[in-house]
């Protein structure tokens, strides 16, 4: 059980899900704290709006919290009142308590509308800061507040020297908790959602990779096996040529003939693997202006070797105008269609290449009479070292290589390319660009 856990924490699906997580887990704790901040300076920011205004009115809020408990001008034990009835409060910002400190830190309104916060006493360590603060009533529940406490120095009122104003935020305190267990509730439902989430991404981010190792793995495969045929007749022709060190060169002709041809194969297969590996990372198409004639030029020299093969070739250049590709690409997947025709059509076989445009494509034709391909076939034909007639020799047949390299080209030059049944007998290759 431990052996097979650790095996699971090692594997590159592991990894995977890991970055995955962590990177879902990073973004849902950032966007729960930018959210319970933007809440948070939400819900308070009216509040603490109201303070600063009647900081800056304050004047107004002193007169009004004197106006609840002197009519008149008053004298005793000292505390001296004078209260202008003239002066009219102001009352631009409402649900706002005062309340009135002496120099020894005294409440001097502790009546009415402010007995609720009869026990709040003075703090001038945080003069004109906005502050939190909580109390407990005489029914014992617990009120929070906010509260700025300012110096104030008047001879209209020469006892009062300080005064704070305070806002009972008890029920936006409740609100916003709510609001944050809610926000933190969906965002933990979502973050566990983003555990399938970084499962699924792990397996689907490495889909890609495993095809593409099989792919590769695949492909040293075939390598290997079409080099080991040359290779062994190579081994063969030059071991049977060892035990005749008497012999000339004429009596070994033959030997000599088919070890060069061998040779030959093995060359032209590294040359294409060589062009496979090199596209792997990618075309860089060189786009320029092609004019028609240029079709007109392959033709002829397709014409010659059909000729030179016994096979009758007819092209049909229908571009009537300049176009744009890329000539080398263009000419060796025309060479590639061709090939492929001349090789899977008989001695009686006809080829037919079209080249035409239209507004927007380069459309490229190959129809041929050769025996046809199966359904099953034609979506395996563009892999790698595969061919149709397994009965063939790499002579005749080729090493199954060149409609690989014909789709690579083509994707590199951003078209498609499909196969398709001709009428009567014979295959259709049709590309558009």
């Amino acid at each position: 059980m431990l052996n097979r856990l650790r095996k699971r924490l090692a594997s590159e699906t592991f990894t995977h899900f890991f970055h995955f997580f962590a990177v879902f887990t990073s973004i849902f704790v950032i966007m729960t704290t930018i959210i319970l901040q933007i809440m948070r300076y939400g819900v308070y920011s009216s509040v603490d709006t109201r303070l600063q205004e009647a900081v800056n009115s304050y004047e107004s809020y002193v007169n009004m919290a004197l106006a609840r408990i002197f009519s008149v001008e008053t004298d005793g034990d000292g505390i001296t009142f004078k209260f202008d009835p003239s002066k009219k409060p102001n009352y631009k910002v409402s649900n706002i308590d005062v309340l009135l400190y002496d120099k020894e830190g005294n409440i001097l309104n502790t009546v009415g509308a402010y007995a609720q916060f009869g026990t709040v006493s003075l703090d001038t360590s945080k003069l004109n800061e906005i502050v939190d603060g909580q109390l407990q009533t005489s029914f014992g529940q617990k009120e929070k507040f906010h509260y700025v406490t300012i110096k104030v120095s008047s001879s209209d009122y020469p006892s009062v020297k300080y005064a704070t104003f305070l806002v009972n935020v008890s029920q936006l305190d409740e609100a916003n908790d709510r609001f944050i267990t809610i926000t933190i509730s969906v965002m933990v439902v979502f973050w566990i959602i983003s555990v399938a989430a970084s499962v699924y991404l792990a397996k689907w981010s490495r889909k890609p990779i495993l095809e593409s190792y099989e792919k590769q793995k695949s492909f040293v495969e075939n390598a290997s096996h079409e080099l080991r045929t040359p290779l062994a007749v190579l081994q063969n022709r030059l071991e049977s040529l060892f035990r005749k060190p008497n012999s000339t060169i004429l009596d070994n002709s033959e030997s000599i003939a088919a070890s060069l041809d061998e040779v030959r194969n093995m060359r032209l297969l590294t040359t294409n693997l060589l062009n496979l590996a090199r596209r792997d990372d990618g075309l860089n198409p060189e786009i320029e202006d092609i004019v028609p004639n240029f079709i007109d030029d392959i033709f002829e020299n397709y014409s010659m070797i059909a000729e030179d093969s016994g096979k009758t070739f007819i092209g049909k250049n229908q571009t009537n105008r300049t176009f744009k590709s890329d000539k080398t690409l263009l000419k060796q997947l025309m060479t590639i269609l061709f090939d492929n025709a001349i090789k899977y059509t008989g001695d009686d076989g006809e080829i037919i290449f079209t080249v035409k445009t239209t507004d927007k494509q380069l459309i490229l034709q190959v129809a041929d009479n050769g025996p046809g391909i199966a359904d099953e076939d034609k979506k395996k034909i563009f892999d790698r070292f595969y061919r149709v007639d397994k009965a063939r020799t790499r002579q005749s047949g080729g090493f199954g290589l060149g409609l690989s390299l014909a789709q690579q080209i083509v994707h590199s030059l951003k078209g498609t390319i499909v196969v398709k049944d001709n009428t009567p007998k014979g295959t259709i290759f049709e590309v558009k660009l």
